[in-house]
């Protein structure tokens, strides 16, 4: 027989049983028999052997049937070898999404294409497609491979010659996610089945899907000033963080506005010039801990609707003409890194901020209140912080205070059962325990 064949083994002895004397014996017995899973085809070496042995018996008897009828056979597997082998030849596959975007609970059309392009039809060819198995297929079944971890579509397509075949499916965005599509796995051969060839298309597309947005109604707010009225105090901010130049001392002034550098060098005190900051920015900090510690695990079914409202803020900011940005203690897949989106007017940035929070990860990188306390002295001082957590605990409240008592503007967001019990009059706290009356929220 041709081709690889595997290593003799050892017999296994059954009870009872005396090893041959006679070598050949011993020799047949110790061949281990095995099945090649590799090997999808009709074709077997036994058919080329059939027709010399045919084409032998026919010269030998001077039969022109048996010699007719063999070299049909050596023509036929030469004929369906060719075909197999050209089989891949000029054959694409293409997927086309009517979108690469939608918000969940959408749908959205799929279109696969199968051209074959050369004279030679293809009875038959089976693709098997990378699928995400989070999101279903209306008119077909995601098959979850328990190998893989991954979701396999296949389809059964027989194209002629020079035929291209079109198929239309509808996808179903029932999760949010970055969700991959690729690469295909495509299958074909010759039309008796004897050969059978496959290919790896590599090219893969992105589908997004943007968390669920919630109106303003849903959130219950109102529908002035939901972050607060800042724009109604009638006076400039200055950012601390950022001198734009000096100018002489005024008995108002504080100590540390004070610039000792230029002082030394003029021999006159001079105070520090700050940048001011005449519009309001909202910077949205995510909380994807979902229970007080986050190394506890997490509840998914809580973390998106806590997404879902981070979504919302950052959608009606920018309803409102207002510079948003995002920070997470989540990171990205396959990062440990926390997101981070400074505000900006940028005509994309709520899609960037879309685009982070659908594929923000459950995996917390730090707590949210080191997080906050880290990132405020490196953002503008009109800068109101919007916290959306599912948990409120002792710890990110005193965090939270301290900065509205330093004057920093916070509005907290939280969907645990019960409101904070801790006097917090200078924090705007919008309690939304009615988004997740169907789940099992923290207490606090």
């Amino acid at each position: 027989m041709f081709g690889w064949q595997p290593p003799p083994t050892e017999p296994v002895k059954k009870p009872g049983q005396e090893p041959s004397r006679i070598p050949f014996l011993r020799t047949w017995r110790s061949r281990r028999r095995w099945i090649d899973l590799e090997k999808d085809t009709q074709f077997t070496d036994a058919w080329i052997v059939l027709a010399v042995l045919v084409i032998g018996l026919g010269l030998l008897l001077d039969n022109l049937f048996f010699t007719t009828a063999g070299f049909l056979l050596l023509t036929l597997v030469g004929a369906t070898w060719a075909w197999g082998q050209l089989s891949l030849y000029g054959l694409t596959y293409r997927r086309r999404f009517q979108e690469i975007r939608a918000f969940q609970g959408e749908r959205i059309r799929l279109t696969l294409e199968l051209h074959n392009r050369k004279f030679l039809p293809l009875p038959w060819v089976t693709v098997t497609d990378i699928f995400p198995a989070a999101l279903p297929v209306a008119e077909a079944e995601v098959v979850l491979n328990r190998a893989t971890n991954q979701g396999e579509f296949r389809t059964f397509w027989m194209p002629n010659a020079f035929q291209k075949l079109t198929r239309h499916f509808t996808i179903e965005c029932t999760e949010r996610g970055f969700h991959r599509y690729g690469p295909a796995t495509v299958e074909t051969g010759d039309g008796f089945g004897f050969f059978s060839r496959k290919a790896r298309f590599p090219d893969e597309e992105f589908l997004i899907v943007y968390p669920r947005l919630y109106t303003v109604a849903e959130l219950d707010l109102p529908r002035k000033n939901p972050f607060g009225s800042v724009r109604g105090r009638g006076y400039l901010f200055e950012d601390p963080m950022r001198t734009v130049g000096v100018r002489a001392w005024q008995s108002g002034d504080s100590p540390r506005r004070i610039h000792w550098k230029a002082t030394a060098r003029h021999q006159s005190l001079l105070s520090r010039v700050y940048e001011p900051s005449v519009e309001e920015q909202v910077l949205i900090f995510l909380n994807v801990a979902t229970l007080a510690r986050h190394w506890h695990g997490t509840i998914p079914e809580l973390l998106e609707r806590v997404i879902s409202v981070a979504a919302s803020l950052a959608a009606l900011a920018a309803e409102e003409r207002l510079p948003v940005g995002l920070i997470a203690n989540g990171s990205l897949p396959g990062s440990d890194q926390p997101l981070r989106l400074l505000p900006g007017r940028s005509p994309d940035q709520l899609t960037r901020i879309l685009e982070l929070l659908a594929a923000v990860t459950p995996f917390a990188t730090d707590p949210i209140e080191r997080l906050v306390v880290k990132e405020a002295p490196r953002l503008a001082w009109g800068a109101t912080l919007v916290v959306v957590t599912a948990i409120a605990h002792e710890d990110l409240l005193a965090s939270l205070l301290e900065l509205a008592e330093a004057g920093r503007p916070v509005v907290l967001f939280t969907l645990a059962e019960r409101p904070p019990e801790r006097e917090l009059s200078k924090i705007m706290v919008y309690h939304l325990p009615h988004l997740v009356d169907d789940l099992i929220a923290p207490v606090r």
